[in-house]
């Protein structure tokens, strides 16, 4: 019997070239490598849309990321001057002060106090939108497969590649690349900024941890006469243990304090998707959970623990922080319905930045708040919508993959990904880096991706991974 016939096969293969390019061009963040992401993003997007469709469980999801690029659409449009200055009368004084070829008594105003990068961030959140919804129509059961062992053959090296660079760090990229913006001494592999390769490598660790979950308990679904099938099973699972080994050991040595506190968070998150699995023995659960513990504490015992603690309660970045979250909260009260404009958040502080001097704050170090100062209570309901739709497609795909095995655990990797990377940016910007919000909503068109029904007659279905009966071996490979 021939293989049941599935999606492209070059997919995978695609999405992890465009992760390892994005990642190794500094995270992307300048506009030679962010502007052809987005294009190769809205280009795989708009192919599976067209070949096979939106997936039903999407289809609200899409409809409120259309309403969202409305939202922001709106910012960028001129409005009569009256009306601006109703719903947001601080824009005039702002682009008075800001811009200045802004005509005082013009009869159109736009809601944005800086358009071009206005524009930038809709083209983004348009092209990611198409590559969320349409990479989750071309994925299968490989790409649930392929994508969390490509990620740990490309985490390995930059967790090496990290530990090297926070031990001989002489603030350059790669030895000889100089940030534009600075900030090369705080530089973490590929990144410019540490906790931006922490938000990289959290992600990573939480599928390639799914992916594990799923082959331990895959295992013993294995029949007991096929001992050279077991034997690989186990070499896999060693072999990702120890790229998980090598990525955590990389998060706690390069000190990023949200970075850690986020993947502990995820860590939570994984013991209680094992603690509620009906399909694992109550032995094998407490194997896992003593795992997921001792692997993280390892990995802080190996950095040093009296040195963690001591930076942990180091208080002057958090009440540099407080400082950067009142000045953001300033601009919040002065445009509340509409915002300054998606992605303007560094010119406006330019106005309204009154501590932390020495600084520009360019982010405002808690990309919830950021969000509500560049797109206000409109923007934030919008936004708001979209995630909580797509959070219930999430737990209806987690709810229909739950007899699976390896399916159901790498979805459930992604998932808790997402959550992990969602509690870092309390105090972070890392989805703000082009590299990382590609893996963002890589993880989450990963964790949507339907289980495909219909598994044809003479075919066992395991970890929504259709295997003949007569070639189980090579399936499992």
């Amino acid at each position: 019997m021939t293989r049941p016939m599935g999606r492209s096969a070059v997919t995978p293969w695609l999405v992890l070239t465009l992760i390892a390019l994005a990642t190794l061009a500094f995270g992307a963040v300048y506009p030679w490598a962010y502007l052809p992401l987005f294009v190769a993003a809205t280009t795989i997007g708009a192919i599976g849309i067209g070949l096979h469709g939106v997936v039903p469980t999407l289809r609200p999801v899409a409809v409120g990321l259309a309403l969202l690029s409305i939202t922001v659409a709106i910012q960028l449009i001129p409005l009569p001057a009256a009306f601006v200055n109703a719903i947001s009368p601080s824009t005039h004084g702002v682009m008075n002060s800001y811009d200045l070829g802004f005509v005082p008594d013009a009869d159109w105003l736009r809601l944005s106090i800086d358009p071009a990068r206005t524009r930038i961030a809709l083209l983004a959140l348009v092209a990611l939108g198409i590559y969320v919804i349409g990479l989750a129509s071309l994925l299968d059961a490989r790409g649930l497969r392929l994508l969390p062992r490509g990620l740990a053959l490309l985490a390995v090296p930059l967790a090496l590649f990290a530990i090297y660079s926070r031990q001989d760090n002489n603030g350059l990229i790669y030895g000889f690349w100089e940030p534009l913006d600075g900030g090369g001494a705080d530089q973490a592999g590929p990144f410019i900024n540490r906790n931006h390769f922490g938000g990289w490598i959290v992600m990573s660790l939480c599928v390639m941890i799914g992916w594990l979950l799923g082959k331990i308990e895959h295992v013993p679904r294995v029949s007991q006469k096929r001992s050279p099938i077991i034997a690989d099973e186990i070499g896999a699972v060693a072999l990702m243990a120890t790229a998980i080994a090598f990525g955590t050991i990389s998060l706690f040595w390069i000190v990023s304090r949200s970075a850690i506190t986020s993947f502990g968070a995820g860590v939570m998150f994984f013991a209680w998707f094992v603690i509620k699995r009906r399909h694992m023995s109550p032995a094998r659960q407490m194997l896992i959970l003593a795992a997921l513990g001792a692997v993280f504490i390892a990995a802080a015992s190996f950095r040093g623990i009296d040195m963690l603690a001591r930076w942990f309660v180091d208080e002057r970045s958090l009440l540099s922080r407080i400082d950067a979250w009142r000045d953001g909260w300033d601009v919040v009260r002065d445009f509340p319905v509409l915002g300054t404009g998606l992605n303007t958040y560094s010119p406006a502080m330019l106005l309204y930045q009154k501590r932390n001097p020495g600084f520009h704050m360019a982010q405002a170090h808690n990309d919830y708040l950021q969000l509500v100062a560049e797109g206000g209570v409109i923007v934030v309901l919008a936004a708001a919508g979209t995630v909580l739709l797509l959070i219930s497609a999430m737990r209806r795909t987690l709810r229909a993959a739950s007899i699976e095995a390896r399916g159901y655990w790498v979805r459930t990797g992604c998932a808790v990904g997402l959550m992990a990377i969602a509690f870092q940016e309390i105090a972070e910007f890392s989805l703000q880096i082009p590299a990382n919000a590609f893996l963002f909503c890589t993880l989450a068109a990963l964790t949507v991706t339907p289980v495909r029904s219909g598994t044809p007659t003479g075919v066992i279905p395991r970890g929504n991974i259709d295997v003949p009966e007569d070639s189980v071996g090579a399936a499992l490979s």
